[in-house]
């Protein structure tokens, strides 16, 4: 009869080998687990439009999915950011071009599909490397015919290549050289006048942007084109109530020239006559712009309307109770209004000319002086 410490010992070495055989069974399970293909992202209703797909080569180049001038993959694809309700359902944007697609990835927003016309075009494209790995990645790149993106791009002639991205949900921070002015955008309805003042104030280098609610939509594919990338190097919070503002401190000016002449009420709507009729109660000084001392009270906050429907009553009240005033542009030779982006530009630029004269940067005083 054996002892019993050896009865134990021997137990334990063949719980050791059994153990180590399991460990040697899943490593070759897991070895002989089939490799993703790229046919096994695409719904089997839809591969009927492939071509054919083309595994990552040598260079470095990703796989990718040629599609048949049939296929219904891009149109689906841009059904899902077709417009506002359907971008905020699916939380996808559409970005077209190589430059607005380079600085998105470049701002790390992530892409679901890339459609591209020619390989060229996306070999201009830096890649994240990561992207080029289809075991680590989900994005899925189509050769896709020239015609069929022209069919759904908004570009009179496109470049050849558009993207479907997760819509960006950023936590910026303003930049420690940023100067101390946060642009309202109140009213501005047009997509490309929304993109234009996007772009103007970013290449001011302000804090932030705030988009009131009754703006157009930030991530339609036009103001993404107005803007210029603007919108992946700013702090921008949209679809804000005036009434999370109620707390904002510094000083409040209002970028309007408009005011409303009873005497001649032809050219303007009913809707904009009432607009005025409810503002008129709310007096405000109206002082020229270059007359005001920006640097006096900060953070300074500029109120921009749209073009056509001008401020909100809303906007009006929001200066009232800050005790803001209205910027005045003189403006001569019959012009009577500028566009938004042109105006707040000329703001912007004022102020920050006031700034860096206050810090006497000595680069930018030199930049300014010449």
């Amino acid at each position: 009869m054996k002892p019993i410490g050896s009865c134990f010992a021997v137990g334990f070495r063949l719980a050791a080998c059994s153990a180590t055989a399991r460990r040697t069974f899943v490593s070759e399970v897991k070895k002989s687990k089939p490799k993703m293909s790229l046919l096994d992202s695409i719904k089997p209703n839809d591969r009927s439009g492939i071509l054919s797909a083309v595994e990552k080569d040598s260079h470095g180049f990703p796989s990718y999915i040629t599609l048949k001038d049939s296929s219904p993959i891009l149109s689906q694809a841009i059904m899902a950011v077709k417009n506002k309700k359907m971008r905020q359902k699916n939380a996808y944007i559409l970005v077209e071009g190589k430059r607005l697609i380079q600085d998105a990835l470049n701002a790390g927003v992530k892409p679901k599909q890339i459609f591209f016309s020619q390989k060229r075009v996306l070999e201009q494209l830096c890649l994240p490397e990561k992207l080029r790995d289809l075991s680590v990645s989900d994005t899925i790149f189509y050769h896709t015919p020239y015609k069929m993106i022209q069919l759904f791009s908004d570009i009179e002639t496109s470049q050849g290549i558009m993207g479907i991205f997760e819509t960006p949900v950023f936590d910026f921070r303003a930049r420690k050289n940023a100067f101390p002015i946060t642009v309202i955008c109140d009213n501005i309805r047009d997509p490309g006048n929304l993109g234009a003042v996007l772009r103007t104030v970013t290449a001011v280098g302000i804090s932030q942007i705030i988009l009131m609610k009754g703006c157009t939509d930030l991530w339609g594919s036009k103001v993404l084109r107005a803007g210029c990338g603007a919108h992946f190097r700013m702090k921008i919070i949209s679809n804000v109530s005036w009434n999370k503002l109620e707390n904002f401190k510094g000083l409040v000016c209002l970028a309007d020239n408009n005011e409303y002449n009873n005497s001649d009420p032809s050219n303007i709507s009913d809707k904009e006559i009432n607009v005025f009729r409810k503002t008129a109660s709310i007096k405000l000084p109206i002082v020229p712009y270059y007359e005001v001392d920006y640097c006096k009270t900060t953070p300074l906050i500029l109120v921009i309307g749209g073009e056509t429907h001008g401020l909100s009553k809303e906007g009006y009240e929001f200066a009232s109770t800050h005790h803001g005033i209205r910027l005045n542009i003189p403006l001569l030779n019959g012009i009577e209004s500028l566009n938004s982006a042109t105006a707040i530009g000329i703001l912007c630029y004022e102020a920050r000319k006031q700034m860096l004269n206050l810090i006497r940067c000595p680069e930018e005083t030199d930049e300014i002086e010449n």
